[in-house]
């Protein structure tokens, strides 16, 4: 099998549907993984990633599983290729997003936006992110048609979300988004009706900023790990990256962001499981992921 193939696999791999349409979504997607990935290998990325997509409505209220692990994940992988990354994530989310970098990736710089004073604070930063090369974006949350950021339930969450969408949008940087459920940034290169037809509340919810490649995946923490699977095939000649991929790598990294109160986005409390998937199926793509790596070496 071709690199192209084991990567175009991956990515179908990525998509597992769990009941959201991820599979119908992923099909207008394709090749995104192939693009992105191909973008990052291509030099030395100096990159951004944005997550960090907060439940209201947990108990407690707290960040989501989906999203730190895989920009984590991501930003562990750039590193090893020996570019630069930086997090960028809001104050809600925070904890859970600096408890992830502790745990898997210390000294990665986390930008941390306020609730209040974000102009100052946008404005302060675009200089230096007008110089990355890249913006990807792992779970979050962006603006719908009514510049509203929204839950999967059709909730407005904008008093507990940064408008992260305008750094992102921000300068020439190839953008990345990956998502899962048609409200994330990034899926606005979908076309307009799409989400609506497939996810539920997919019209109100739907993000409308798109990106110059879009990853889709049952849970955004699979889609990072495929794009972290199709570097590593991309670069063999850095071995380090397959390290990334083993389930036991995620697993360490979900059970320290659990710790740190990171909530499951569906059950809405903090369990060991991520979109309502406990680890044994939710580790089951993980695992395909790296065996296909492995394979297509």
């Amino acid at each position: 099998m071709r690199i192209e193939e084991t990567i175009a696999e991956l990515e179908r791999v990525a998509a597992r549907e769990v009941g959201r349409g991820s599979e119908a979504l992923a099909e207008h997607a394709a090749g995104g993984l192939l693009a992105a990935a191909r973008s990052l290998a291509a030099g030395t990325p100096d990159a951004a990633v944005f997550t960090g997509f907060f439940i209201p409505g947990a108990e407690p209220p707290a960040a989501e599983t989906d999203g730190p692990l895989g920009a984590v994940q991501i930003a562990a992988a750039l590193r090893q290729l020996g570019g630069r990354c930086r997090l960028v994530t809001d104050e809600p989310c925070a904890p859970v997003v600096e408890a992830a970098v502790a745990a898997a990736a210390p000294g990665l710089p986390v930008d941390v936006a306020p609730l209040r004073g974000y102009d100052e604070w946008v404005a302060a930063l675009l200089p230096d992110y007008g110089r990355l090369t890249h913006l990807i974006a792992c779970e979050r949350v962006g603006p719908g048609m009514d510049g509203r950021p929204r839950n999967m339930r059709g909730d407005d969450i904008g008093a507990h979300t940064a408008p992260l969408d305008r750094l992102y949008t921000s300068g020439s940087a190839y953008r990345i988004g990956i998502g899962d459920g048609g409200n994330e940034l990034g899926m606005g290169r979908l076309p307009a009706d799409l989400i609506g037809r497939v996810v539920a509340s997919g019209e109100r919810i739907r993000c409308v900023v798109g990106a110059d490649a879009l990853l889709v995946g049952g849970t955004s923490n699979w889609a990072a790990a495929a794009l972290v699977g199709a570097l590593s095939l991309l670069r063999p000649e850095v071995p380090e990256l397959r390290t990334l991929l083993e389930p036991a790598w995620s697993y360490d990294l979900l059970t320290a962001i659990v710790r740190a109160g990171a909530v499951d986005g569906v059950r809405r409390r903090p369990t060991l499981s991520v979109d309502g998937l406990d680890w044994p199926a939710y580790a089951e793509p993980l695992t395909l992921i790296a065996e296909l790596v492995r394979a297509g070496r």
